[in-house]
């Protein structure tokens, strides 16, 4: 796997995560309310993030994915992160995004998140994603919709209720080729 692939938007960057990341991104999953949907409020230890970080480097040597490194284009600076990752627990692989409150409303997570599930349905060749997330986190629930997901069920995530959206490639793709159509009109 190419150590180097990087995702890129007209504002957003993907890339793999390095070691010494974990201090960036441990602004952002130290601020309860970033965390308010994720644990309850709760910000994450030092040895969390880290973990995280280590994870995640994991499953993009073992996989070719994980959940990328958010950043803006032209900052260095961590933003959040946006990506795939295997749902703990069950066969599946969802896609999800977190960001620095200074960037919540901007449209940042739809444009990363969008980047993020063109690759795991071309370049990673995943059939299907879902998305999780608590009913009560809205946000979250419209970029699953404007991604094209769908409801599915309700599912309970390391002791927390949460929903369960999901899309097929099949679905994506076809949802792609009507907008294309619908632009050059």
């Amino acid at each position: 796997m190419d150590p180097f692939i990087i995702l890129k938007t007209d504002r957003v960057v993907l890339t793999p995560w390095h070691s010494d990341d974990w201090h960036a991104l441990h602004r952002i999953a130290s601020d309860p309310e970033v965390m308010r949907h994720i644990t309850g409020g709760k910000a994450w230890s030092e040895a969390q993030t880290q973990e995280f970080v280590a994870r995640q480097m994991r499953h993009f040597t073992e996989r070719g994915f994980c959940l990328w490194k958010l950043q803006l284009n032209g900052d260095s600076e961590a933003a959040g992160l946006c990506g795939i990752q295997p749902l703990e627990g069950t066969s599946e692989i969802e896609i999800g995004w977190w960001l620095a409150v200074r960037y919540w409303g901007e449209g940042i997570a739809t444009e990363a998140a969008c980047a993020a599930m063109r690759d795991a349905f071309t370049r990673v060749g995943l059939d299907r994603l879902v998305a999780i997330a608590r009913a009560e986190n809205a946000p979250s629930l419209r970029i699953m919709e404007k991604l094209g997901m769908e409801y599915e069920r309700e599912h309970v995530h390391r002791g927390i209720p949460v929903v369960m959206f999901g899309i097929a490639r099949t679905d994506w793709r076809r949802r792609n080729e009507a907008d294309a159509r619908r632009m050059q009109e």
